[in-house]
């Protein structure tokens, strides 16, 4: 079938099919160290699996470094690997008729990498108080997200955490 355009945009000739179930199992772990006073190394991984096709390992570490009593600097880096699910392949590579077929990129096989770095402010008395609630923490983390296909992002994020007074 030859492409069609209306003023300049392909037209697709048929959405995605998946099946309408999918059975997924993870197993995971955390494993944290206490290295001293100022640092803990903190650990993650999991391993996915599921019946389209897709395996994934996920694996992180995170290790806080105690500067002073109220501030805590977090460095941390993630890895994630996958396989491409049995349906997917690239853009106009199926046949419509296939029974299951994708092009999303998300269900593809692709590695990612993610590096951060975090400041988090923590008061265990709450001296700062906004009405009935006592200010705990401020938390602040950049993290870089890439993956080999060239995809690439960056993430600013922040938390307040508040305690109510009795």
């Amino acid at each position: 079938m030859e492409d069609s355009f209306i003023q300049g945009f392909q037209l697709a000739d048929d959405i995605e099919r998946l099946p309408d179930t999918r059975f997924k199992v993870a197993v995971g772990g955390r494993l944290n160290y206490y290295i001293n006073q100022m640092l803990v190394m903190r650990t993650y991984y999991r391993y996915y699996t599921d019946d389209w096709g897709i395996t994934s390992n996920t694996a992180s570490i995170e290790l806080p470094v105690k500067v002073t009593d109220k501030f805590t600097l977090y460095p941390s880096c993630r890895y994630y690997n996958q396989t491409a699910a049995d349906y997917f392949a690239g853009y106009e590579q199926h046949l419509s008729t296939e029974e299951f077929y994708t092009s999303d990129y998300d269900l593809s096989e692709f590695n990612a990498n993610a590096y951060g770095f975090g400041v988090s402010y923590t008061d265990i008395f709450t001296s700062f108080h906004l009405g009935k609630f006592g200010l705990k923490s401020i938390d602040l983390k950049y993290l870089y997200y890439e993956r080999n296909t060239g995809l690439t992002s960056g993430l600013i994020s922040g938390g307040l955490k508040f305690v109510v007074d009795r």
